[in-house]
């Protein structure tokens, strides 16, 4: 039974059908009770719950390294780490990342540049990524920051590297000691200005492993 505080208009507490009263920092508040669910365990609801699981494993791996620079800098209303989340969930199931090349290591309006080439060398502990220096074309500058990721879908280990390389070096090296032959390796290419004001979407290339 709800308990009217201060008359009609007045807050109330308890329980009223499907409305609920009750008070936050002395501020009457009122909520709907949450829907009751017949069975919280279908097969729906287990692969959400698989997808959840799986991200949020990735992005514990790349939190520091990718999402806290590039995330952080263009989400709205939200960290970082949520808006990856958001943005990527449909790429992950609970076997881990099932659609590789959908997956988006950095997001934005800056214009990115198409991967020419991603070789792993397993002997020299290195993925190496490269591209066509595109600044001058629309926002691109050569002085773009950029970053590369891998994942190493076999051994499940995400990569990322440091921030030493721009637009216009045309090439980047991500240390990896784990890869070894047979490895399946997909690698990711971002750019960023030097103060993040700007993150452009990232480009996808499988990587070969030599």
């Amino acid at each position: 039974m709800g308990v009217i505080k201060q008359g009609i208009l007045g807050g109330f507490s308890g329980k009223v059908g499907s409305v609920i009263g009750t008070s936050w920092k002395g501020i009457a508040v009122i909520k709907s009770r949450p829907l009751s669910v017949a069975n919280p365990n279908t097969v729906g609801q287990q692969a959400q719950r698989g997808a959840m699981s799986s991200i949020v494993k990735a992005t514990r791996a790349l939190q520091a390294a990718l999402i806290q620079l590039y995330w952080n800098a263009v989400a709205v209303k939200m960290s970082g780490y949520n808006f990856f989340v958001k943005t990527n969930i449909g790429v992950f199931g609970t076997a881990g990342l099932l659609d590789a090349s959908n997956l988006l290591a950095t997001r934005g309006t800056l214009l990115g540049a198409a991967l020419t080439g991603s070789v792993t060398s397993v002997s020299g502990d290195t993925t190496t990524l490269s591209w066509d220096d595109n600044s001058g074309d629309a926002d691109a500058l050569s002085t773009d920051v950029a970053v590369g990721v891998s994942y190493n879908e076999t051994k499940d280990l995400w990569k990322v590297s440091d921030q030493s390389k721009t637009r216009g070096d045309e090439s980047l090296v991500i240390a990896d000691t784990d890869a070894e032959g047979g490895n399946v390796i997909h690698t990711y290419l971002g750019f960023a200005r030097p103060n993040f004001s700007k993150v452009a979407n990232s480009t996808y290339l499988v990587s070969t492993v030599s």
